[in-house]
């Protein structure tokens, strides 16, 4: 397997290589890339990508680009402080398949990459649009309706870990005929924008009480629209009361076993995600 670790210091790619060295880890190949022409060609069949998320967003995202573009199946990961977790939105738009938190824990870095690794080695299920699109919907109905952004999708994947996008995030559990959870993660300041044409107000200054009993019913109302459609559906289910999570780099646990499917939008400038979680519980749904 070959390491390569894309950053502008040497101080990350020797942290990287220092782990599998102390994890008596034999027959890996470290590189350190530090422009778009080393990572394209430093790619081969057997690369595991990590970016280091230290410097500009847009300039780390580009990176990401560049290693899908050299070859699409190439499993990428972002090496990101906690505190930089609201920015990490534009990574995983360009293709990166998770974020492993820094300062570098041994056991998450070895886990997160074996577990891409393996994932890349196995055939992708199909998103299944019979509880997906409803999840969907409500989000742009509830957006548009109650909090004046009109938003758009851009991607969706599936997700395994339990890292947040955001710096705020709703989550709300799922129960009965089917189980799971449905959270909607965001920036802080795409939550205090939201708060505030909720309020018809200017956008708060921070993370209130205010905004944080808004997003547990933005999530609230997301669940309701989609459990309306649902209803007589095998992932029919009821809602328990929304919990809100704040803080860079949180982590929100889903139900083990079940596709994890994550959708990526975009408003008002700002990137937000909707991490939907649901099987019926008389079987498990692979098809997702």
């Amino acid at each position: 397997m070959k390491i390569i670790t894309v950053s502008e210091s040497t101080t990350t790619p020797n942290m990287v290589r220092g782990v599998f060295l102390h994890k008596k880890m034999s027959g890996m190949d470290f590189v350190h890339a530090n422009s778009r022409e080393t990572l394209q060609d430093a790619i081969d069949g057997s690369s595991v990508v990590l970016v280091d998320w230290e410097t500009d967003p847009s300039v780390c995202a580009d990176y990401v680009y560049a290693a899908k573009e050299k070859d699409a199946k190439v499993p990428v990961l972002l090496l990101s402080p906690k505190i930089k977790a609201g920015t990490t939105f534009a990574g995983i738009k360009a293709g990166a398949a998770g974020i492993v938190n820094t300062p570098l824990d041994p056991d998450d870095l070895v886990r997160s990459i074996v577990g891409v690794v393996k994932r890349g080695q196995t055939t992708r299920p199909t998103v299944n649009v019979e509880f997906i699109n409803p999840f969907i919907d409500a989000a742009r109905n509830v957006f548009s309706q109650m909090c004046r952004v009109e938003i758009v999708r851009k991607k969706i994947f599936l997700k395994d870990d339990y890292k947040m996008l955001g710096d705020i995030s709703g989550v709300m559990g799922l129960s009965g005929a089917a189980t799971g959870s449905v959270v909607v993660s965001m920036p802080a300041p795409l939550a205090c924008l939201v708060v505030g044409n909720m309020l018809g107000e200017p956008p708060v200054a921070d993370l209130t009480q205010d905004v944080r009993d808004a997003i547990g019913e933005i999530i609230n109302m997301i669940a309701g629209q989609a459990k309306a459609s649902l209803v007589k559906t095998k992932y029919h289910f009821t809602i328990s009361i929304p919990t809100v999570v704040t803080g860079p780099g949180h982590e929100i646990a889903h139900r083990t076993g079940t596709p994890n499917i994550v959708v990526l939008f975009e408003g008002d400038g700002f990137d937000f995600a909707l991490q939907v979680c649901l099987a019926p519980n008389d079987q498990t749904d692979g098809s997702a």
